[in-house]
């Protein structure tokens, strides 16, 4: 059977990461990476399966689903999957990958790991339904093109690089101890409230299971991890209301929300009183103060 050469996932003007179904060819296909190609950004493959090969200069690996490939930008060779492959690819632009890293503690360590390349990691079925879910999510994203597009994105390959980086050989922090644990929590929230991460996001993020971190953030805080999260959004809510000139609707779109409905209930369970009287009442307040200021002799 003829074999095909597969046209590469490209970032278009609009998006620096793109998504690629590899669907089950009835042929062989390849994804060839000269130099010129390889210059486009990284490449990222999850195979749910099927088998084939993964070529870099002269190496020559064998690869077996499920598994990950990745190839930083740069690298030349090829990936062949023999007919009936499935699975997902990707590729990420330079400009994406250097916006992506989180500004924390592993901010070092996971840009060394993704200048590494991976040659058909084996990886279980689970984490590979996970990546894929992520994958699909990213694409779906760009698709869309709803309002936060961007760092929706962005926060879904950090999820999918991070798992790169520890199937590479890097520990996870299963023993952290809870103060580790509640202080990377808290980095994390800083970096992607607005982003609207489940919870589920941010322990696939640690390394830990949903039930690890929200006994550790309990135990520590009093509250659970969303609770935090909520506090978090409600903070810069109020700060936008109280001094900014956004309307509410904008707000409610840079802080994550799908619609200002939506953002209206959040901040009303939470406060008491709607995002519009709550800027009434700080305006009123704040004009109170000043009249009292002016009446000084």
């Amino acid at each position: 059977m003829d074999q095909q050469t597969t046209p590469l996932p490209g970032p278009g003007l609009a998006q620096d990461v793109e998504v690629a179904d590899i669907a089950g060819s009835q042929s062989p296909v390849e994804w060839d990476f000269s130099a010129a190609k390889a210059r486009l950004g990284a490449h990222g493959f999850v195979l749910a399966s099927g088998r084939g090969e993964v070529r870099i200069g002269t190496t020559i690996g064998t690869i077996e689903a499920p598994c990950v490939i990745w190839l930083p930008s740069g690298i030349q060779g090829s990936v062949r999957l023999d007919a009936g492959a499935r699975g997902l690819a990707m590729t990420v632009s330079d400009a994406a990958l250097g916006r992506v890293v989180p500004a924390s503690s592993i901010a070092g360590p996971l840009r060394q790991a993704i200048d590494r390349p991976l040659l058909g990691i084996r990886i279980d079925a689970a984490t590979a339904r996970a990546a894929i879910h992520d994958l699909e999510d990213m694409r779906r994203e760009t698709l869309e093109d709803l309002p936060g597009m961007r760092e929706a994105v962005m926060s879904r390959l950090c999820l999918v690089l991070i798992a790169f980086w520890r199937l590479g050989g890097v520990a996870t922090q299963q023993q952290a101890s809870p103060r580790v644990l509640v202080q990377s929590f808290i980095q994390l929230v800083e970096l992607n409230a607005r982003a609207q991460w489940r919870v589920s996001d941010y322990a696939r993020a640690m390394g830990i299971s949903t039930d690890r971190l929200t006994s550790a953030i309990r135990r520590a805080t009093g509250q659970s991890p969303l609770e935090l999260v909520h506090r978090r959004l409600l903070e810069d809510a109020e700060s936008l209301l109280e001094r900014s000139a956004l309307q509410v609707s904008e707000i409610a779109d840079a802080l994550g929300f799908r619609d200002a409905g939506y953002f209206n209930r959040f901040f009303s369970r939470l406060k008491g009183v709607s995002p519009g009287r709550y800027r009434q009442q700080m305006q009123r307040l704040r004009a109170g103060r000043d009249g009292s200021y002016a009446a000084w002799p």
